[in-house]
């Protein structure tokens, strides 16, 4: 098994750091091979079984299935949109508590999508016993105080005492004058080794964690190293240790609290083999159920039957279409042949089994046709020759029309889609037989161009989850689309009447989903399973054409959609689908309602991708706004 732990603080003396060191040790016992990764660059040339991501700052990057060590309480993400959607991004979620457990539930209750809870906590790598040495007992604490002066005044009292040792970054501890002994290193064994020889631990946590029954490190910690452990009052601790361990009674005074440890520490010294009789228990506690050799093999087993449910596809593939098939158009003429062989691999390497691709050429590309015959014989696939009319919904339009499976999607050629992405949405779309149109969340790549090979100045990690969103009509009518042209199946029934090409040089892929809202409601994964690619100095993405195209393309959409309306009988927000079978008037009234209540949210989402595209956008999406939902003109003071 291969394992890339995805540390977002890589490189930093932060407890992540050590963490997956000890995981990394604990792979090589198993005889796993485990690489501490801090990019999704680093992910991809590892090619990892699965990803562990260490913290929730961190989303799902890639194609391999990526779970989330979910070790702190709720309070610290639930009110960050961000961290909320990078945690949903995640195939998997390794809990440290059942607190954690019923808050991912409660959050994935109306996502429709498998995934796998896992116990999981930030332990220690299996290490033999050793007796600690209680001859002159010494109380050790190690900490990096990344949330300030945690317990300041207690450890200002236990500095005072003769016993305390304390270690960590310098900067943390300079309230300290006796006890501070400095750093040590992160490699996942030096802390133990200390433990041991100090003889005695002090486990705390702060108040969120208690709460929540998040234990932190330090209680495995100082079990596995075979020291005595004095902790707080935990919840987690008293079910899992019971009286193995040495408890100090709830108070706010650190003077009253510094006492309880004294006397503890006394008691140590004057009863070792009482001490040690502790202190074996608790680490027999540790070494049968809170190894994280036995974490990492029962997520190994877990792993296996989630992959399990989604065997693939036979091979050799079948070269023609079957029931349930899907096609996804490929259009071809600007780019390099390398970009269309990536295009098309991504397909034949899809879990599901009949989806073949419509390659759309509009021009020569050279060695096209060598590329075209390799993969006749792996995928079905059908060529459409289309003019170069200058409007890239031309090819689209083209290729809608020579649909003939059960299913579509669009693939550019630049972009990729995962293997479960085809999978994954024909479930969606076969457990809701009400709703024509299923999507992904979309992760963006910066990538250097194939043609002019590398040395375009990349960001640190070139990866970003840039869309990962329950249906929003109101931000498709506003024009700030969230759903990539790459990141949608639909029902080929759905295509009926569609109409004749726009000729939109732009925005034909949004053009497309609006005129689908008319038709069909729309249904959201909660997966991330394709990315779009993006080269900062290419002008073959039509991110950098200039503003005077975007322009004409919006204009052409107004001009198109003037008085049309929309029949998608989702409510704004994608929280749950209107039962009422309602006049489209009444429809249209709850719109005008609501958009007014959220105006402040769509002016803002006008001004970011004004920002981002350097467009006039705001003065367009007010008409597109007025002319869909029939709102009367502006007033001028």
């Amino acid at each position: 098994m291969k394992i890339a732990i995805h540390n977002h603080y890589a490189g930093q003396a932060v407890s992540e750091t050590e963490f997956s060191k000890r995981i990394s040790k604990a792979a090589a016992n198993l005889g796993w091979d485990a690489a501490e990764v801090g990019s999704s660059s680093e992910i991809a040339r590892f090619q990892p079984d699965f990803v562990i991501a260490l913290h929730f700052r961190t989303p799902k990057l890639t194609k391999y299935r990526t779970y989330g060590a979910m070790v702190s309480p709720p309070v610290y993400f639930v009110n960050d949109e961000q961290f909320i959607k990078n945690i949903l991004s995640y195939d998997g979620y390794l809990c440290s508590s059942d607190t954690i457990a019923g808050w991912l539930r409660d959050a994935l209750y109306l996502a429709k999508k498998k995934y796998l809870i896992a116990p999981w906590y930030i332990t220690c790598q299996s290490i033999p016993y050793t007796p600690p040495e209680l001859k002159e007992p010494r109380l050790f604490y190690s900490g990096s105080n990344w949330d300030g002066s945690r317990y300041a005044e207690l450890f200002q009292e236990l500095d005072k005492q003769p016993y305390m040792a304390i270690y960590g970054p310098a900067s943390a501890w300079t309230h300290l004058h006796r006890s501070y002994r400095g750093s040590l290193p992160f490699d996942g064994e030096s802390i133990l080794t200390a433990l041991n020889k100090a003889g005695v631990g002090l486990c705390l946590h702060r108040k969120e964690h208690c709460d929540a029954a998040t234990p932190s490190s330090r209680i495995f910690e100082i079990t596995a190293s075979g020291a005595i452990a004095i902790c707080q009052e935990h919840r987690f601790i008293r079910d899992a240790f019971r009286d193995s361990v040495l408890y100090l009674e709830s108070t706010d005074d650190p003077a009253r609290t510094t006492a309880q440890i004294s006397e503890y520490m006394k008691w140590i010294a004057n009863n070792p083999e009482k001490a040690l009789e502790l202190s074996k228990k608790a680490y027999d506690l540790f070494a049968q159920q809170y190894t994280l050799e036995k974490f990492l093999s029962d997520l190994g087993v877990k792993h296996q039957q989630l992959s399990s449910q989604k065997p693939g596809p036979t091979h050799p593939r079948p070269l023609k279409l079957r029931a349930k098939s899907v096609q996804l158009i490929v259009r071809v003429g600007d780019r390099d042949v390398r970009y269309i062989e990536r295009a098309l691999d991504s397909i034949r390497r899809q879990e599901y089994e009949s989806v073949g691709a419509i390659v759309v050429q509009y021009k020569q590309v050279a060695g096209l046709s060598t590329v075209l015959d390799k993969f006749r014989q792996e995928i079905p696939l059908q060529i459409v020759e289309s003019s170069y009319t200058g409007s890239r919904s031309s090819q689209l339009w083209d290729g809608l029309r020579a649909v003939s499976a059960d299913f579509f999607g669009i693939l550019d050629d630049d972009d990729l889609i995962y293997p479960s992405h085809v999978d994954s949405l024909v479930q969606l779309l076969e457990r809701f037989s009400d709703r024509g149109v299923a999507y992904s969340g979309s992760i963006r790549v910066w990538e250097p161009d194939l043609e002019s090979g590398p040395p375009a100045d990349l960001p640190s990690e070139p990866a970003e989850l840039m869309y990962f969103e329950p249906f929003d009509l109101g931000r498709l009518t506003s024009l700030d689309n969230f759903i990539t042209s790459n990141s949608f199946l639909a029902r080929t029934s759905v295509l009926k009447d569609l109409g004749d090409d726009p000729q939109l040089p732009l925005l034909e892929d949004l053009f497309l989903l609006l005129l689908l809202c008319q038709k069909t409601d729309f249904v959201f994964s909660y997966e991330a399973t394709c990315e779009f690619r993006w080269r900062e100095h290419k002008t073959d993405n039509s991110i950098w054409i200039d503003q005077q195209h975007w322009a004409a393309a919006r204009k052409r959409i107004e001009q198109l959609l003037w008085k049309r309306s929309l029949n998608s009988t989702q409510q704004i927000g994608g929280s749950s689908l209107s039962q009422l079978e309602a006049q489209m008037e009444t429809r249209l009234a709850q719109m005008e309602t609501i958009l007014n209540h959220t105006k402040a949210a769509t002016d803002a989402n006008t001004a970011r991708l004004d920002r981002y595209l350097n467009l006039p956008l705001v003065q367009t999406f007010r008409r597109i706004r007025r002319k869909l939902f029939r709102l009367p003109p502006p007033t001028h003071s």
